[in-house]
């Protein structure tokens, strides 16, 4: 599939399930787990088809060149360290809002912080 057809229908389909939504809210129905999850999934492969070039059509910036992983590396550090504010601050208002912790969300917030430097030692153990 080229990477103009690949734009066009995800752009498509994320805003069909956009819209969707947007039409729940109005009309006051509830938005179901599946919807944010569609919502989700579509703009994720959306994003992939904007950032990735097509092999097939010898465009833009490959995955697995050097170029690729070095963007695929600096991302990842800056989305952990995004998801992890993100974290803290739905803690910190969930604290504020219910005046107690969510014992699910703090152990979600642990696992963030001790998620990328667990990876990072056992990265670093494979080169020792």
């Amino acid at each position: 599939m080229s990477k103009r057809v690949e734009i066009s229908v995800f752009s498509i389909v994320t805003l069909v399930v956009l819209a969707n939504i947007i039409f729940k809210i109005t009309t006051g129905k509830n938005i179901e787990f599946f919807e944010i999850m569609a919502m989700s999934v579509f703009s994720m492969f959306l994003l992939y088809a904007l950032t990735w070039g097509n092999k097939e059509e010898k465009n833009g910036i490959f995955q697995d060149e050097e170029l690729g992983k070095r963007i695929t590396v600096i991302a990842s550090k800056i989305s952990y360290t995004i998801l992890y504010f993100v974290i803290m601050i739905a803690v910190l208002a969930d604290k504020i809002v219910n005046g107690t912790s969510n014992v699910f969300l703090l152990a979600v917030f642990v696992s963030a912080m001790i998620i990328f430097p667990l990876v990072q030692y056992l990265v670093s153990k494979k080169y020792k």
